[in-house]
């Protein structure tokens, strides 16, 4: 009789998660400045698909026959349409714990705009120790935002290869200076906050990771691999919007004439900008 009650409270809970699957995410957080179409015009603008169905974007699986998912992903991929909504959306179980991502430079996938945005050094070399070019590193202690810094920075093109992690806190987190010299931080909005007056929630808010690598444990670390729980992990190759259209110009810089717009570097991006509206400075990065 246990056992039965049991399954049935078991089958309860994934049928639940089924309907909550197609009312994900549960409410809008868009900010002003989020690279991408509008959120609330989706249905529109995609006919009822998902902005990345059609992209050449790979979930990567795990499990000895590579058809699994990761612990964090494991709800998600039963309960999503597909496993590739799954690691681009979520949603994620991470305990409480928050997530990270780094996207990192793939020399199989053009990168657009990544080289104009690293902002971490790993915690296994002096020299990257040191630097800011290692990738891009964002995370957050709130599971809820992952959907959508994924989102705004897809549409921000910075491609490569992007891995994520549990883990903004905890025992292997990426603020305990082991992983990273520093990572940006997406913060919450909240379901009370009027999302019009959110300019952007990758700033302006000070919680970002800047505590730079423990000297210890990059004693420690010095040449090896960065010590990773992989059960934690989740990996998508080909990451990144591809094409030009109106839907990757953020909506502050569609306010801006073009020669104004075209040189800022979140701005460059919008389909109107050519060469010859770059800035020498967004020429050089993207040259370099």
């Amino acid at each position: 009789m246990k056992s039965f009650t049991t399954t049935l409270i078991t089958v309860s809970y994934m049928l639940n998660l089924l309907v909550n699957a197609n009312d994900f995410p549960e409410y809008n957080q868009q900010c002003q400045d989020d690279a991408g179409t509008p959120y609330l015009d989706d249905d529109e603008i995609y006919g009822g698909k998902k902005y990345h169905d059609g992209s050449k974007a790979i979930p990567i699986l795990v499990g000895p026959n590579k058809d699994e998912c990761p612990s964090p992903l494991e709800t998600a991929c039963a309960t999503r349409e597909t496993k590739k909504t799954a690691y681009l959306e979520g949603p994620l179980e991470c305990g409480g714990n928050g997530w990270f991502c780094r996207i990192l430079e793939d020399p199989n996938w053009k990168d657009i705009n990544l080289k104009g945005d690293l902002n971490f050094g790993y915690c296994n070399s002096t020299s990257s120790a040191e630097s800011d070019q290692s990738g891009h590193c964002h995370g957050s202690s709130h599971d809820e935002t992952y959907y959508w810094w994924l989102r705004d920075h897809w549409f921000r093109q910075y491609n490569g290869r992007l891995r994520c992690c549990c883990g903004w806190t905890g025992k292997d987190a990426v603020t305990n200076g082991g992983i990273a010299n520093r990572c940006d931080y997406r913060r919450l909005v909240t379901k009370d906050e009027d999302v019009s007056k959110c300019r952007d929630a990758n700033e302006e808010h000070g919680l970002g990771w800047e505590g730079g690598c423990d000297e210890d444990k990059l004693d420690e670390q010095m040449g090896k691999p960065i010590p990773e729980d992989d059960a934690k992990c989740w990996e998508v190759h080909n990451f990144g919007h591809t094409e030009k259209r109106d839907g990757s110009c953020p909506r502050v810089c569609q306010r801006l004439p073009t020669r104004l717009k075209c040189k800022r570097d979140r701005c460059s991006r919008c389909p109107e900008c050519e060469e010859e509206h770059l800035s020498e400075e967004i020429k050089f990065l993207r040259a370099n």
